[in-house]
């Protein structure tokens, strides 16, 4: 049996444990080092996860065994971490989005490049069993000459995000929901139809916050399809995308648990039988092989700095009321 790849966490919060845990699940890695600024948080990471907690940055990123590491920090911390770990030899996971700024994401990118090390971002959701099935379709011609995509991806974090908590920040968070949850439809929407050519960004200011409530982009496809995403930490749960063809369409429902089907002379959708994977597991497998050698991101650096490149282009959108050419 090949040995797993060793890996560290920088962060330690809820998401840092989700990625944990499917490190494990996986059966192809396991987290040897932790590191987050406060001592606490270290150890009780480093409890629950059976792995040695570190005094500082440098402590974790000279410490031989670990061989890659999974960034899991605030937004605007990335650039700073990355550089960091790739100069000390390490494989790299960086949750998405990769930076806020095209500046910062091509000096993400450049640091592993220039270092030899590997780089993949966390955009784990186009490799849902609904997302992969559609992508069949569209490349198959199943679905025609695409025409439109629709997606929404919206969690009440209002109700339980404290107000200090770092996503709750605009400077971290530009057009609120967006940064955290927008950008994974982003990627898949990019994924699934080809690039994205502009943007144009609507949102509804903060009104008991400095976050933006609720955001809006429409976007045109280089191939001349349009997509609609909407995006907000203030309405109930939502996870859905649909890809509209000339021959047909396909519906990606409660994130990816139910997948279906309409052609263009059906009155209604049917439902397809699918069986869902655990994206994270998925996604931290393939790390861990990547770590190995035996794999190559399949969201590498490019992919994630698409990603950022049309984030930002949404904000000037935001700001100066018109389109903007990514």
């Amino acid at each position: 049996m090949t040995e797993k790849a060793k890996l560290a966490a920088i962060g330690v919060g809820r998401w840092a444990g989700l990625l944990a845990a499917a490190v494990e699940t996986s059966g192809e890695g396991e987290i040897v080092s932790c590191f987050a600024r406060t001592e606490d948080g270290r150890k009780s990471f480093a409890e629950q996860y059976n792995c040695r907690p570190a005094g500082s940055l440098d402590e974790l990123l000279s410490d031989p065994e670990v061989e890659g590491v999974l960034i899991a920090t605030s937004h605007t911390s990335h650039r700073s971490l990355v550089e960091a770990a790739a100069a000390a030899g390490k494989d790299i996971f960086v949750e998405k989005p990769l930076a806020l700024g095209t500046e910062d994401g091509l000096a993400c990118v450049d640091a592993a490049a220039g270092a030899g090390v590997a780089l993949q971002v966390g955009h784990q959701r186009r490799r849902g069993t609904a997302n992969r099935r559609i992508k069949a379709m569209v490349e198959a011609g199943e679905l025609g000459d695409l025409q439109m995509l629709e997606a929404n991806i919206s969690v009440p974090m209002f109700m339980r995000m404290p107000p200090e908590a770092w996503r709750w920040n605009a400077e971290e968070s530009p057009l609120g929901s967006m940064t955290s949850l927008g950008v994974h439809h982003l990627d898949t929407m990019a994924y699934l139809a080809g690039p994205i050519r502009s943007v144009f960004a609507r949102t509804r200011s903060g009104r008991q916050a400095s976050l933006d409530e609720a955001t809006v982009l429409l976007l045109e496809f280089a191939s001349g399809a349009l997509g609609t995403l909407i995006t907000s930490f203030y309405i109930p749960t939502m996870h859905r995308l649909a890809v509209f063809g000339s021959a047909g369409a396909a519906f990606n429902e409660a994130d990816g648990q139910v997948l279906k089907i309409q052609a263009v002379d059906q009155p209604a959708p049917v439902e397809l039988d699918i069986e869902p994977i655990d994206e994270l597991v998925d996604q931290m497998g393939e790390f861990a092989r990547v770590v190995r050698g035996q794999a190559s991101p399949e969201t590498d650096g490019a992919a994630g700095l698409a990603v950022v490149k049309l984030l930002e282009a949404a904000v000037e959108s935001s700001l100066t009321g018109r389109p903007v050419e990514v």
